[in-house]
């Protein structure tokens, strides 16, 4: 099912018919990779993607998937989100649960962590699945890369963007007294 999101939730061009932007004669069942190309950064695609490889637009939540824990441990799209379908009321992410509450079905609160007590309000999706791909819509939208990008990345790569500056309260805030905010509290896990 992740290669069906993935025939659209993707940025490229087909395989099988020149100047084609979408998986040209993709049916369920068939290998993605196999009718379609995915650009990288270091590929050249500086357009698409971050340097860390993270995409910059909406519609690439399938590449950004791929790169992720959840990939990797078996989390499909279909585990958080409904598949588009008529007769299921639109919510805004087409998530099961709201906000944090769709990560909290899987993941336990880790209050011993003291990192996470820079916000009172436990929102896991500000800092893992922060706002950096830019969508025709209104709003950005969530990475899905599920990390939490540091300040440090940013000071080390300006291009990279990170979670604590995508949020109103930080986003003129000084990187390396983020980053150092961030150090010491880590420091107390």
């Amino acid at each position: 099912a992740v290669q069906i999101c993935g025939s659209c939730h993707n940025t490229g061009h087909s395989l099988t018919k020149k100047g084609i932007g979408w998986a040209y004669g993709y049916l369920p069942g068939m290998q993605l990779a196999a009718l379609y190309k995915t650009p990288t950064y270091a590929e050249g695609d500086k357009f698409h993607f971050y340097p860390n490889e993270y995409s910059k637009f909406s519609h690439q939540q399938y590449v950004d998937w791929k790169k992720s824990a959840h990939a990797r441990e078996g989390v499909t799209c279909t585990s958080c989100h409904y598949v588009h379908q008529l007769g299921v009321a639109p919510t805004q992410f087409q998530t099961k649960g709201a906000g944090s509450q769709q990560c909290m079905m899987c993941h336990k609160v880790i209050n011993s962590n003291s990192a996470h007590s820079i916000h009172t309000f436990a929102n896991c999706i500000g800092c893992h699945m922060p706002r950096i791909a830019k969508s025709a819509e209104s709003g950005n939208t969530h990475s899905h890369v599920f990390v939490t990008l540091m300040p440090a990345d940013t000071l080390k790569n300006p291009e990279i963007p990170n979670s604590c500056q995508t949020c109103h309260k930080h986003k003129d805030t000084d990187l390396a007294t983020l980053q150092n905010l961030y150090d010491g509290l880590a420091k107390k896990s």
